[in-house]
């Protein structure tokens, strides 16, 4: 009887026994799971081209949206300026901007030539859209390539669309010669560029050492396509934000042509100093292979010297002296160009997922080796 007793208690201690240990492991199992699905959430919502893992690609509908939407909105300003050339829609526009431009002659106004650049222009931002179009279909082992690394967030593209608005918002004040709208409208038009490559810079900064690694002809075509297709865009466009206000200043305002033609090349001047310092020797990480400003400045001042030529006029004598000094920074930015791409490259290779960005590059170890981009 006694033996019974102790039996049955020994049972039934082990009987709770059991319970609390299968408790505890459903308990273990429960926490797993939500601490797994956090993880999982967390990387899919904060992957980069270094998380890479053997998930199926898939597409970001998003972002295919908004590289749709940059098409249609380039193509309305590219439409929008061939029509303001020709009569094809009558009442559209009341003249041409050539038209316009003639009305109002300054010293600043180069040769006609010159305004051809807007074809450069425009063919290399298309060149740089079919570039982003491209990367729609496009796959590594990590997925496509628009999504991850993600070189053009929808920042990017908002700030593109607004460009491409004040372009079109341009073309119909200047038409209708309202002067002191269009250059601020024309001002605003190189800022929106001054962001997107801002953007552009950092974005590749950011993915630059993966890239280097595992795409590096997607860090070139970064860097020729899309860094200098909006440096010559913003560079033009600076300029011509110049000669509108020069305008403004002697029509509007009633000063002297010589006198604020003064001004404007002065402007352009401090505008090329700072800038040559500023690539140079602070924001070299980013903009190291940006050349195509310099060509811009040398063939708006060469115009300007072909249709003004008088080396009696105190202008001319100044184009000179700003083109020899142009000219001069863009041999010397060239060369440190070509020395830093030899001596200090950018990016270093290694390992997916060691986290190496360029702001970190000091602290790497000796025994990783340096690859020059």
């Amino acid at each position: 009887m006694l033996c019974n007793c102790r039996t049955a208690k020994a049972c039934l201690a082990l009987h709770k026994l059991s319970r609390i240990t299968e408790g505890t492991v459903r308990g273990e199992r429960s926490l797993h799971k939500k601490v797994s699905s956090s993880l999982h959430k967390k990387l899919d919502t904060n992957m980069t081209a270094e998380d890479i893992n053997d998930a199926p690609p898939k597409h970001n509908p998003t972002g295919v949206a908004l590289v749709v939407v940059a098409w249609v909105t380039y193509a309305a300003t590219l439409a929008l300026n061939a029509l303001n050339g020709v009569n094809l829609i009558p009442g559209l526009f009341l003249s041409t901007i050539g038209n316009v431009s003639d009305k109002y002659d300054n010293e600043v106004v180069p040769s006609g030539w010159v305004f051809s650049i807007w074809g450069f222009i425009y063919a290399w931002n298309l060149a740089w859209l079919i570039y982003v179009t491209a990367c729609l279909f496009r796959k590594h082992s990590g997925g496509y390539f628009y999504v991850t690394p993600e070189l053009f967030p929808p920042a990017f593209y908002v700030i593109w669309y607004v460009n491409n608005f004040l372009n079109i918002a341009w073309l119909f004040v200047w038409d209708r010669e309202v002067l002191i709208a269009a250059a601020v409208v024309l001002a605003l038009c190189p800022f929106t560029l001054y962001i997107l490559l801002f953007i552009s810079y950092r974005r590749l900064d950011q993915n630059g050492p993966w890239l280097a690694e595992n795409s590096p002809v997607d860090l070139w075509l970064t860097r020729g396509l899309v860094h200098n297709g909006l440096a010559i865009y913003a560079t033009w466009t600076s300029i011509a934000t110049l000669l509108n206000l020069d305008i403004v200043l002697i029509y509007v305002g009633g000063f002297s042509d010589e006198d604020v033609s003064t001004g404007m090349f002065t402007v352009l001047l401090a505008e090329i100093l700072v800038w040559f310092f500023l690539e140079n020797f602070v924001l070299d990480r980013y903009c190291r292979y940006t050349l195509v400003p310099y060509c811009v400045v040398i063939a708006a001042l060469s115009g300007n010297l072909t249709k003004n030529w008088d080396p009696a006029k105190r202008n001319v004598i100044y184009v000179c002296v700003l083109l020899g000094v142009t000219a001069l920074l863009f041999v010397v930015r060239v060369a440190l160009v070509m020395w830093r791409h030899m001596t200090q490259p950018l990016y270093v290779t290694k390992s997916k997922g060691s986290g190496i960005t360029m702001t970190s590059m000091s602290k790497i170890s000796p025994d990783v080796e340096k690859t020059p981009l």
